[in-house]
């Protein structure tokens, strides 16, 4: 093996972070996300070219923002444990971890729900300056909801109606 391919594979193993790990996963979700929105078959071509912009919008937002908080999360873990350098390391990635869950959990929705959805609206207004046309990205689905059998089940004195395996398979959803 070539030296500076061995001097790059040690330098990834001694610099992981957790914030590298998730934003590498947000690039590759901020790719191939709209590529399968955009390639859906059965949708219309105004439906996918809104989820592709809202599942693209949605990585551009995520991705400073992993390493925003996880960043912030490492120099607090930093800073309390200043006085401790043995428990200092390990203290700064566990707080990134935390940092990147928290920015998972709280901060990127707060960001997307502030930015994204005036952004789309902005790209998509009518050229009369009109409000963004309603997309129906959300369809009814065809088949009906649980019917159960007639049939009762007893277990432990109490009566359950039975359900067949057809009420649990899928009816819709994610399609790509």
């Amino acid at each position: 093996m070539s030296l500076k391919l061995k001097s790059i594979i040690e330098s990834i193993g001694k610099n992981n972070k957790p914030t590298y790990a998730v934003m590498a996963v947000a690039v590759a979700n901020g790719i191939f996300k709209p590529l399968a929105s955009l390639t859906d078959k059965n949708e219309a071509p105004e439906t996918k070219r809104y989820a592709a912009l809202r599942e693209f919008m949605t990585e551009v937002v995520a991705v400073p923002t992993y390493w925003a908080c996880g960043e912030l999360a490492s120099k607090i873990a930093g800073s309390v444990f200043k006085d401790q350098p043995l428990k200092q390391p390990m203290a700064k990635t566990n707080m990134g971890f935390l940092g990147v869950c928290l920015a998972a959990l709280f901060v990127i929705p707060g960001l997307c729900s502030i930015v994204v959805k005036p952004f789309t609206n902005i790209i998509y207004k009518d050229k009369k300056g009109d409000a963004a046309p309603k997309l129906d990205i959300i369809s009814e689905s065809e088949m009906p909801l649980v019917k159960p059998t007639d049939e009762k089940v007893s277990f432990n004195n109490n009566i359950y109606t039975n359900y067949t395996m057809e009420a649990f398979t899928n009816r819709g959803g994610l399609k790509i």
